[in-house]
């Protein structure tokens, strides 16, 4: 804690029961030190990350999420913050590193794990403020990862469905399920043939297959993305129809080539393979395939609050926001109707 008033080094000891207690009163009894007598005992961000931060939130965040936060502090938050001592960081730092991302969509997700970071660094007593808080000044929006091909009506949607109808059963699962029940893709892949119901009419929805580094694990099973997430799904009359046809089997309802559980990128392949092999059918990709079907059941009269328990939103403004696409002929009609 620096010296005695009689100038004798300070040395006073505690004993902690674990070495994270420990840590943790050293970085505080710095930052006490720091703020009795000038600036030493420099802590990096880095350092933090490296000595605090990242043994608690590896042991805490999903393996997915760990991919997404070392992507992040590797490629953007290290190499304009790393060297900079934690107490030290402004908002003006945090807009540096901003003004060197090119998208708007990345720079949020960046600001966002700074944030994390910080918040844990201010509740372990190490930062008074955290400047990642603030507002910034963000880069443009880059381009859509999808090509926007959205479905309008169940119409489409069964007209698709017809001329796949050749298809190994791989790809018309993935495809029933996403455009007739608008599952995530990786509620697709977590399926299994317990899930689906077809004597009911209902399909169980209660996990997440997604592919993260073969650091954190690789493919693995998860759970649902919200807890409203974790739902009971009705079956359209028409997945019902092609279900009932299917011999009932066991274990993963969507198979890869190999008979076990479709990977998340032999899905993509799969599906791509398919859209080639037609030329002539919507180019909608797996992801759009759920915009589809929450158009089209909006556009058939279907309530918006009925829809976003079936796409187990957390909250409904994100089904209006993300997912409603009215047809031209809706609006007109609609438009025409009040007049």
């Amino acid at each position: 804690m620096g010296y005695k008033a009689d100038g004798k080094p300070d040395q006073r000891s505690r004993t902690y029961k674990t070495k994270r207690a420990a840590e943790l009163a050293d970085a505080k009894m710095l930052a006490e030190r720091d703020a009795m007598r000038g600036r030493s005992g420099k802590m990096t961000l880095s350092q933090y990350i490296d000595n605090r931060y990242w043994p608690v939130a590896s042991k805490r965040l999903a393996a997915t999420s760990l991919d997404t936060y070392e992507k992040e502090v590797r490629l953007r938050i290290r190499p304009i913050l790393g060297g900079k001592d934690i107490r030290d960081i402004t908002r003006k730092d945090v807009q540096s590193m901003v003004d060197a991302i090119p998208t708007e969509s990345v720079a949020r997700k960046s600001v966002g794990v700074l944030k994390t970071i910080l918040n844990e660094a201010k509740a372990d007593g190490i930062v008074s403020s955290n400047p990642a808080e603030a507002t910034f000044a963000l880069p443009p929006k880059g381009g859509k990862r999808d090509n926007g091909v959205v479905l309008s009506s169940f119409a489409q949607i069964l007209s698709l469905l017809d001329d796949i109808a050749d298809e190994p059963q791989s790809v018309q699962r993935i495809a029933y399920t996403g455009l007739l029940q608008g599952l995530r893709p990786e509620e697709r892949y977590a399926l299994n043939w317990s899930d689906v119901d077809v004597e009911n009419g209902l399909i169980r929805v209660s996990g997440a297959y997604v592919t993260a580094s073969s650091k954190h694990g690789g493919r693995q099973l998860k759970g649902t993305k919200t807890e409203r997430s974790n739902r009971v799904v009705p079956m359209h009359p028409s997945f019902r129809e092609w279900a009932a046809e299917i011999p009932c089997g066991g274990g993963p309802f969507i198979l890869g080539a190999d008979g076990k559980r479709i990977s998340p990128s032999t899905a993509q392949k799969q599906w791509r393979r398919c859209l080639r092999t037609h030329p002539g059918i919507p180019k909608v990709t797996i992801e759009n395939m759920r915009h589809s079907f929450a158009t089209s059941y909006l556009n058939d009269g279907g309530s918006i609050e009925v829809l976003s328990r079936l796409l187990g939103h957390a909250n409904i403004s994100t089904t209006i926001n993300r997912y409603y696409r009215p047809d031209v002929d809706v609006l007109r009609n609609d438009l025409f109707s009040r007049m």
